[in-house]
């Protein structure tokens, strides 16, 4: 016959026992909902960075300079056209204009008004262009000289048709355009095909008119 002592022992039993199960399932349900919520924050921020600064997949890098190969086109994948979208800027299709944009210097650091950029271009070779600067919306930096770019017919050009424009809040002489206070910078190079059409090989050749940008400092 069963003691009250043991009783006691059987209770206190039953009770950790059940103890131990109710905390093992808080446990694992704790788990599951920090795994998913680790989940989620990782899915949005890989599709930030996806739509933000692109990959191997949609887009091509080359210095600076990054280029969504299928913007402006009607099979563009999600994330380029969730980029366009963003930006706030107009893509022409990639099948007649290369658009590049920098984000970044050379040396890895973002592009901000705070800091004068020398762009030094060379000889497009007839081709068209365009540089123009906006901020990290997608923009137009509002300026009291209304400038906002400068094309291959506007550019005040050297004798050998290279081209030097300075960035900076300070109005300089020659090919300058003010960033104002505009914090974070985004700069857009644009450059058409010929009206006659242009081969792929042609197409890659115009990387080769990619503009250089150098950092002269920062206050």
């Amino acid at each position: 016959m069963a003691t009250s002592d043991d009783i006691k022992r059987f209770d206190r039993s039953a009770l950790n026992e059940a103890v131990r199960i109710i905390f093992g399932t808080l446990t694992r349900a704790i788990g599951t909902l920090l795994a998913t919520a680790l989940i989620f924050a990782l899915g949005i921020m890989s599709s930030r960075y996806m739509v933000d600064r692109g990959s191997r997949l949609t887009t091509d890098v080359h210095g600076p300079w990054q280029n969504w190969r299928l913007s402006g086109r009607a099979d563009a994948d999600p994330y380029t056209r969730a980029h366009v979208a963003k930006s706030g800027a107009i893509y022409l299709s990639a099948d007649s204009a290369g658009q590049f944009e920098a984000r970044f210097d050379p040396q890895g650091a973002r592009l901000h008004s705070s800091c004068d950029y020398v762009i030094e271009g060379p000889n497009a070779n007839g081709m068209w262009w365009s540089l123009s600067v906006f901020d990290d919306r997608g923009d137009l930096i509002n300026n009291d000289a209304s400038r906002y770019a400068f094309t291959s017919d506007t550019i005040a050009a050297n004798p050998d048709g290279s081209y030097i424009v300075t960035l900076g809040r300070d109005a300089r002489p020659g090919n300058w355009m003010p960033t104002g206070g505009a914090g974070r910078l985004v700069l857009m190079f644009t450059i058409l095909d010929p009206a006659t059409g242009i081969s792929e090989t042609a197409r890659a050749d115009r990387y080769k008119s990619l503009p250089l940008i150098r950092k002269e400092g920062c206050s």
